[in-house]
């Protein structure tokens, strides 16, 4: 029975551990994204 629960213990723990990785990197690539348009915005800003 232990044997069992240490099983799922595990195979949850990876699956949530999966997940934050997969929303992590997400918001890394919502961040980039978000960065470099601000940097866009201000070389536009310093050129007029």
């Amino acid at each position: 029975m232990l044997g069992l629960g240490m099983i799922k213990g595990t195979i949850i723990g990876m699956g949530i551990g999966l997940l934050a990785g997969l929303a992590l990197k997400e918001m890394c690539k919502m961040k980039k994204t978000t960065s470099s348009d601000n940097i866009d915005k201000n070389n536009e800003k310093s050129d007029t």
